[in-house]
């Protein structure tokens, strides 16, 4: 009885965990870092970044967003909500996203400018459209996991890659894959991570791009991937 009553209390708070977005503030902070997951995802995703974002003193809001249920008018006007009451604590407001996030705060930053908003960290985002997404987006399945937000991930002229211009702040790119001509799916062309192909994150404007050795997700619990999400925050480029 004891045991499982334990084992209910540690899901709950796992799920608590994952499901509400977390901001944490300390009086010496004057940046904050906004974490922004990908598609089906919570935050608890990004726990790596936020520790370790946390204990190089950044303010860090791991913030949670429907990311199959809504929209992305839903979506934004989300973001906006949490964000308005913050923006001015800080003299310097950044970003760093993962998957669909990417795109997210594309569209954010397509509506909203603050000039202190300052860099952006992008892993493993489909800025050009994801052929996986093109390819299974009629399967019943896939519809029903990734709902309104995955019918518009694909390659089509009206899917998000093609509605949201490139970030109007500056951003870096963290690429996923093998360094090689083929990557981890056969599907994609090219070099991947196993969801994205690293030619599809790709978008103009940016003033860095690596490629991390790793897998789609596997990216977010890597040294490196944190390493150098800090190299940039700080000084605008990759180790």
């Amino acid at each position: 009885m004891k045991f499982r009553n334990v084992f209910l209390f540690g899901l709950v708070l796992l799920t608590q965990l994952s499901c509400s977005s977390r901001y944490i503030k300390k009086d010496s902070d004057d940046q904050l870092v906004v974490l922004l997951h990908g598609i089906k995802d919570k935050p608890f995703i990004m726990w790596k970044l936020e520790k370790g974002l946390q204990e190089e003193n950044y303010a860090v809001l791991n913030m949670h967003y429907p990311s199959v249920k809504a929209d992305m008018d839903s979506i934004i006007t989300a973001l906006d909500k949490k964000l308005e009451p913050v923006n001015r604590e800080f003299d310097r407001i950044n970003f760093v996203t993962h998957s669909l996030g990417g795109i997210v705060i594309r569209a954010y930053l397509d509506e909203h400018k603050q000039p202190n908003f300052g860099r952006l960290v992008m892993i493993a985002p489909p800025n050009r459209g994801a052929i996986m997404a093109e390819r299974f987006e009629d399967v019943f399945l896939y519809k029903w996991m990734y709902g309104k937000a995955g019918q518009k991930l694909g390659k089509d002229s009206t899917d998000y890659w093609q509605q949201f211009p490139a970030p109007s702040i500056p951003f870096g790119i963290i690429a996923g894959g093998l360094k090689n001509k083929g990557g981890f799916n056969p599907l994609i062309p090219g070099d991947d991570d196993g969801t994205v192909g690293v030619e599809e994150t790709r978008i103009q404007g940016h003033q860095d791009f690596i490629i991390i050795a790793g897998l789609h997700t596997s990216l977010l619990w890597q040294d490196n991937t944190l390493e150098q999400t800090i190299s940039f925050l700080k000084n605008g480029k990759f180790k």
